[in-house]
């Protein structure tokens, strides 16, 4: 730092992650302070780019090329980031507000705090080792081999009953992302690989949906949830309902009600649970491990913490909002606004979330 911004009393901030939540804070931020000098901005993440998390599946199925969901975070806001760091928080340090990434550590003013979330197998056996899920472009890519391979081995079975069993693909989450990954998949290999394979390749391929609970898409409005399944069933997925799956293994998922389906190719996006932080000392979080936080986004008892997306338990209407990008878009402009008033000295604002809407894609031409 130069003697010139010592002198301006600059504010260090720290965002822990780069996802919708820590990129907005970056650009409300930016939109605040820009060229003030007031405040000097590291962002820590696990990669050095912002991955647009809603066309994962589309990436899963060939729709669009990795490189078109990611955006470098120098060429984003490069201007206002001054330091970049990739690598994961080891600690966070309240008292001596200190952040730990591997053998650095990263003094604070203000720590904005959007890790993000991560695939939640709510302890079924075998569900991390026999699945595979869609978090990140990695997973993605390997989703879309999955099914590359899967095929060209089927190709190879003579045995009607073994191809039929091989080429038998699976999601396991009636969710928006479980049912837009479904969607896609079905599309991807019935008519795209048409193209390359015989028609009775092509007829023995089967895709299922599988949800434990009685509807999908329980967020969305009754009406439009009837339509999606009508819609999935429309296509030839086929979908489970009030099916608990209770294990899996390399070649089969057990449910809880003693039936089993044959497959090596299941993708889990059952659910997700928020990125762990660890603190020095106790940190008040609700039942899903989420961090409690306050109506201005600070987290409960340190005020110079700010919480947002997946990993903030902010409740409205005595509800908690939604695991959506929207939500922490929102939240990080209040948040921005919240770190400027604090430096001034005056009272922050308070969070109210108000939902632009839902979108939800059911494949090519249907949303």
């Amino acid at each position: 730092m130069t003697a010139e911004k010592e002198s301006k009393n600059v504010k260090k901030i720290v965002i822990v992650g780069a996802g919708f939540g820590g990129v907005f804070a970056l650009k409300e931020l930016h939109n605040i302070f820009h060229k003030s000098g007031r405040v000097q901005i590291t962002v820590i993440n696990d990669n050095n780019y912002f991955l647009f998390t809603p066309l994962l599946h589309e990436v899963a199925t060939g729709s669009i090329a990795p490189e078109n969901i990611i955006e470098p975070l120098r060429k984003i806001m490069g201007c206002c980031i001054d330091n970049l760091i990739s690598g994961k928080v080891e600690k966070i340090d309240t008292e001596s507000s200190v952040v730990y990434v591997d053998k650095e550590k990263i003094h604070y003013d203000y720590l904005i705090l959007a890790p993000g979330a991560q695939t939640n197998f709510y302890n079924v056996k075998g569900a991390e080792e026999n699945t595979l899920t869609l978090k990140s472009l990695e997973d993605a890519i390997k989703i879309k081999n999955m099914c590359i391979d899967t095929l060209e081995e089927g190709s190879k079975i003579k045995d009607e009953k073994q191809r039929k069993n091989k080429l038998r693909f699976v999601v396991v989450g009636g969710g928006p992302t479980g049912v837009e990954l479904v969607s896609e998949l079905q599309e991807f290999l019935k008519y795209t690989f048409s193209n390359y394979y015989t028609k009775d390749l092509i007829d023995d391929i089967s895709v299922f949906l599988v949800h434990s609970g009685e509807e999908i898409l329980q967020q969305f409005p009754k009406e439009l949830r009837w339509k999606s399944i009508k819609i999935l069933k429309k296509k030839g997925i086929k979908v489970l309902l009030n099916t608990k799956v209770v294990e899996v293994l390399k070649d089969r998922i057990q449910f809880e009600n003693g039936e089993f389906l044959i497959s090596q190719n299941v993708v889990w996006v059952a659910g997700i649970k928020p990125s762990f932080i660890h603190f020095d000392k106790s940190i008040t979080r609700d039942e899903s491990g989420r961090l409690l936080v306050n109506e201005y986004l600070e987290l409960l008892n340190h005020s110079n913490i700010f919480c947002l997306g997946d990993v903030a338990s902010f409740k409205q209407e005595n509800k908690n909002l939604p695991s959506l990008a929207q939500v922490a878009v929102k939240q990080a402009r209040t948040l921005a606004i919240n770190i400027n008033k604090k430096m001034d000295g005056k009272r922050p604002k308070v969070f109210i979330y108000k939902s632009a809407g839902l979108l939800l894609s059911l494949g090519k031409w249907n949303a």
